[in-house]
């Protein structure tokens, strides 16, 4: 079987093409509704589906041909997948009992995949899965099926089994409890339920679903509240996980480490898109994301993922392809599409009008990005300039530096001016020295950023303060600086820092570095402006390089642009305690100076008389030589 590695591929359709033969026997052989959903998204126009979309469909195919190999240890069974599609169209319609809910075929990919799939045992195989879709798409309706199906069918004949219904606060847990309870209540009363109901004397209540005999118990439970390590859950379902913030990541380890050994246990996370792009569930979704991308990895094989969202920031003005984002969108009538669309488009437009574009963008369109919140850098942009590594050994350098004392960091920004192919470019580097006075300690600081310090600190992306206090250590500071000029043989073009929390470092460098030559940038819009927009402008038209480090991506997605009354800008924060910009104000610092490297720059083969004319050339050698 041909294996692929989709890495920096854009059109997967195009990619998997060659496949389409292949994956035909699968659907013959299998003929049920993931595998025809699947195969008609890589190789029919039937759905406008985005780039991630087509990754979990791929994904889907290649399995089928890989499970007798020695080192997938899974099997698709469509027993489990007809026991899944049979329970979904018997549940009543939340909002009008009189209906029963017939799920999308998107939806049916999504519930077969995670039912269908069997480990040797007969287990779950997906004990892990990501799932993302825009509002109003009937996630909640994924969310309540899994559950009462769990409790109704996968764990019928047991005993003292927990089932978690969790959100980051106690309205979003409510609302999908709510859900859950008002089809459990249906199925109560039902022919196919009702006798096993009475039997387990099972009551569907406001706060739980309690079987009294048997100790089943579906529960709600929240973030903010706290309590999940004393529960095993067969099944736990976490339902806007993409606003968790980060210090509450450790609720989420309690769900998984008490869901151990049970041989049917399943962890969903569901959400939409949200503005912070560094919360945990954004994170493994860009790491599932790279997993699958690379076909011959067998890592996270219990991990299920799919993604509908737009492929692009730009397509926000694009709503004939907003079905990628609202895959309901697909398999509307004509009459439905047309009044769906339109409501969004107005909501787009409302948003518009009202400044608030950027929420229409997360919810609507399942977009991870600050951008219209008049952010510095799109995620988008960032990753553009995103490269594998750069030599930067006796370079030209521009130091930029960020002072700081108890709380925020403290960081140095390398500006390293280069030409690609007759193209000017700039290649950032940053390195951070990470306090912790403020937090009292390390592990108080990783919580409240968000980020491993420590793990990052292995990787010489930075280093913790040395200070027992937990403050900034200035000889730490001091002394690596010298020695990485030193080690990397580098050309110092000038060293640009603000004055206010830098007064030390200038006099150290003037004391005992008087080579390097030193400017001071005082932090104002009028000063800071010019070097501000052009940064933008470089890694907006792609002419930036950045290595894949989580210290400067995370100051440029904190980073927003704030203007004064006479027009000029410099960057801000939105959040004054965990959304680190020194990265970024380190840079554009060191941009003060690095802007007009290329202006002043004479490369080897530089000739002083091509920048003379004729006249000029003549009047040159008489002065010389008469």
């Amino acid at each position: 079987m041909q294996k692929f590695n989709l890495v920096g591929v854009t059109n997967i359709k195009s990619a998997v093409k060659s496949e389409k033969r292949r994956y035909k026997r699968y659907l013959d052989k299998y003929n049920d509704p993931a595998t025809q959903y699947a195969f008609d998204v890589l190789f029919t126009d039937k759905y406008i589906t985005g780039r991630d979309a087509q990754l979990a469909c791929f994904r889907h195919m290649q399995d089928l041909g890989r499970q007798r190999d020695s080192d997938f240890p899974y099997h698709y069974d469509t027993d489990y997948v007809t026991m899944i599609e049979h329970f979904t169209r018997i549940l009543p319609n939340p909002d009008n009992f009189k209906v029963t809910l017939k799920p999308y075929n998107w939806q049916s990919f999504i519930l077969d995949s995670l039912l269908g799939w069997r480990t040797e045992e007969n287990g779950t195989r997906f004990t892990t899965s990501n799932i993302s879709v825009a509002r109003r798409q009937g996630k909640t309706f994924i969310a309540s099926m899994l559950v009462n199906f769990y409790y109704f069918m996968v764990a019928a004949e047991a005993t003292s089994q927990d089932f978690l219904v969790a959100s980051y606060d106690s309205e979003h847990a409510t609302k999908l409890f709510n859900d859950v309870s008002i089809q459990a209540k249906k199925l109560l009363k039902m022919p196919e339920f009702s006798a096993w109901a009475k039997e387990n004397d099972v009551d569907a209540q406001t706060q739980q679903v309690i079987g009294r005999i048997s100790k089943n118990t579906i529960r709600k439970g929240t973030s903010e509240g706290g309590g999940f390590d004393s529960f095993h859950n067969v099944i736990a379902v976490y339902d806007e996980i993409g606003n968790l913030k980060p210090d509450k990541n450790e609720t989420l380890r309690q769900i998984t480490s008490g869901q151990n050994g049970i041989k049917n246990r399943m962890f969903v996370k569901i959400s939409t898109a949200y503005p912070n792009a560094k919360v945990k569930f954004k994170k493994d979704q860009d790491l599932m994301r790279k997993i699958i991308e690379q076909d011959d990895l067998r890592e996270a094989d219990n991990t299920f993922q799919i993604i509908y969202a737009q492929d692009s920031e730009n397509e926000v003005f694009e709503d004939d392809i907003w079905h990628k984002s609202n895959p309901n969108l697909n398999e509307m009538s004509e009459e439905k599409y047309k009044s769906e669309i339109n409501s969004l488009i107005k909501d787009r437009d409302d948003a518009d009008r009202s400044g608030e574009l950027a929420t229409f963008v997360n919810k609507s369109l399942n977009i991870w990005s600050k951008k219209f919140q008049n952010s510095y850098l799109s995620l988008e942009n960032i990753q553009k300039n995103i490269i594998q590594d750069f030599d930067i050994n006796g370079r030209d350098v521009y130091v930029g530096f960020d002072g700081s004392q108890s709380n925020d960091n403290t960081s140095f920004g390398f500006i390293f001016p280069f030409k690609e192919a007759h193209t000017e470019k700039y290649f950032c580097k940053q390195f951070s020295f990470i306090p912790f006075a403020q937090a009292k300690t390390i592990d108080a600081k990783e919580k409240q950023d968000g980020i491993n310090y420590r793990e990052l600190e292995l990787l010489g992306m930075c280093q913790i303060t040395r200070s027992p206090e937990g403050t900034i250590d200035k000889d730490q500071v001091y002394h690596w600086l010298e020695q990485f000029i030193a080690d990397n043989d580098l050309k110092v073009k000038m060293i640009a820092l603000d004055p206010n929390l830098s007064d030390w470092l200038l006099k150290r460098i003037e004391n005992y570095h008087d080579e390097w030559p030193v400017s001071t940038v005082r932090p104002t819009s009028q000063v800071l402006s010019n070097p501000t927009k052009d940064l933008q402008g470089q890694f907006i038209n792609g002419n930036a390089a950045i290595l894949n480090d989580p210290l400067l991506i995370d100051g440029f997605t904190n980073a927003v642009l704030i203007e004064d009354r006479g027009g000029a800008v410099k960057i801000d924060r939105m959040n004054r305690t965990s959304d680190h910009i020194d990265t970024s104000d380190a840079l554009i610092n060191a941009h003060t100076s690095a802007q007009f490297y290329f202006e002043d720059f004479k490369g080897d083969d530089y000739n002083p008389f091509n920048d003379l004319n004729r006249e000029q050339k003549k009047e040159y050698f008489k002065r010389m030589f008469g």
